[in-house]
């Protein structure tokens, strides 16, 4: 009999067992998928390719403490600084106060300049700058309320307590963070009645080589003052910030890791049932003249059948994300999933390894057991 065929009928012997394995299997791993993704996310962020330009300023205290509005003048008479504009968290809803997306007071004529890779036409550009109460919004979130060039709506303050009637201007696009939205910072001002103070500022230098330097002279002029700045690239600001979260990486990866243990010990449970109901059937190969290793390899190559079926199994649930509305049902926390190239690979070696070691231990077994205690052992 063809060996391949051999393993294909034994694998299938009990299609119960085997069906609830390589489905136990399937949802492991898939949960690992997300795990990995979702630690991916974290850990490296997607930041475009301008932004190694890009500097934010913020108070040293916390993200939460905000900085005087005068100090925007003094950080664009630093040397090598090109532009530089408020950007302030609005925090604001629209009609579900269960989304949350990016909403930010800013300058709207500074804004495109810092961030170069977000396109929006001219004439809504000069729009923007025009009218006081003017918004732009990114596609994604142009599309998902339905706005249209000329709508007016209400953005509802939930850290600030006022409420903004803006005007959609224009559109934006962007390579990432689509569902964003600009307003001005001049009347996000006026309706706090003159608050004079911004959560952070953002910052383009001139070239790579400026960066540092710009960091610390900022941060040096406004030291030994109320209001002290930590100035960082936009990466770091982005990794302090899951920082925030303690050690994000040792947590998911530590529930990975008992995932795909105790998946390993069903697998071997489950192959090690399967291979005591053959005992007699390893016996009769020994005698037919298959040696130890062959026999186990038979037994290994069963249970990494059965692990990459689930294996197949997990990475199709994975990419069935993917057709999910997941910019809606994580309230913006999540725009999409995206697992990458590294994540298959684990998830692919994890499903070897699952495989390979839940037959490993029953095939050593049972090709150690003489062969004459193997023929009576089910008797």
């Amino acid at each position: 009999m063809n060996l391949r065929r051999f393993v294909w009928r034994n694998a299938l012997r009990n299609k119960r067992r085997t069906t609830l394995t390589m489905l136990s299997i399937g949802f492991s791993l898939f949960l690992l998928m997300i795990l990995l993704t979702f630690m991916g996310m974290l850990l490296n962020p997607v930041i475009e390719d301008d932004s190694a330009l890009r500097l934010l300023t913020i108070r040293t205290t916390s993200l939460a403490d905000m900085m005087p509005i005068s100090y925007l003048d003094k950080i664009k008479r630093v040397p090598n600084v090109t532009h530089a504009a408020p950007l302030q968290w609005f925090n604001g809803t629209y009609r579900d106060p269960n989304y949350q997306f990016a909403n930010f007071a800013t300058d709207p004529k500074a804004i495109w300049e810092i961030y170069s890779e977000q396109k929006i036409a001219p004439e809504q550009a000069t729009a923007f700058i025009a009218d006081r109460t003017a918004a732009v919004a990114g596609e994604d979130l142009m599309r998902r309320y339905g706005w249209k060039i000329g709508d007016r709506f209400t953005l509802n303050g939930n850290i600030f307590p006022v409420d903004l009637d803006l005007k959609i201007v224009g559109s934006f696009t962007a390579p990432i963070a689509q569902n964003m939205l600009y307003f001005h910072y001049d009347y996000f001002n006026e309706a706090m009645g003159g608050l004079n103070q911004a959560g952070s500022y953002v910052i383009k230098v001139a070239d790579a080589a400026s960066v540092p330097v710009v960091s610390e002279a900022i941060d040096a002029m406004f030291r030994n003052t109320p209001a002290e700045t930590k100035t960082q690239t936009e990466k770091a600001f982005v990794l302090g910030f899951v920082s925030m979260l303690g050690n994000i990486q040792l947590i998911i990866l530590s529930v990975a890791g008992v995932v795909v243990f105790t998946m390993l010990l069903v697998s071997v449970s489950t192959m090690a049932m399967s291979v005591r109901e053959r005992l007699r059937e390893v016996a009769i190969l020994r005698t037919l003249g298959f040696s130890r290793w062959t026999v186990m390899a038979l037994v290994i190559a069963e249970a990494i059948f059965v692990a990459l079926a689930g294996t197949v199994l997990g990475i199709a649930l994975g990419e069935s994300l993917r057709l999910l509305d997941l910019d809606r049902m994580t309230q913006g926390f999540i725009p999409k999933f995206d697992p990458g190239l590294s994540a298959y690979l684990y998830v692919l070696a994890a499903g070897i390894a699952i495989g390979l070691l839940s037959g490993l231990l029953p095939g050593w077994q049972a090709t150690n057991i003489p062969i004459t205690s193997a023929m009576r052992q089910l008797e």
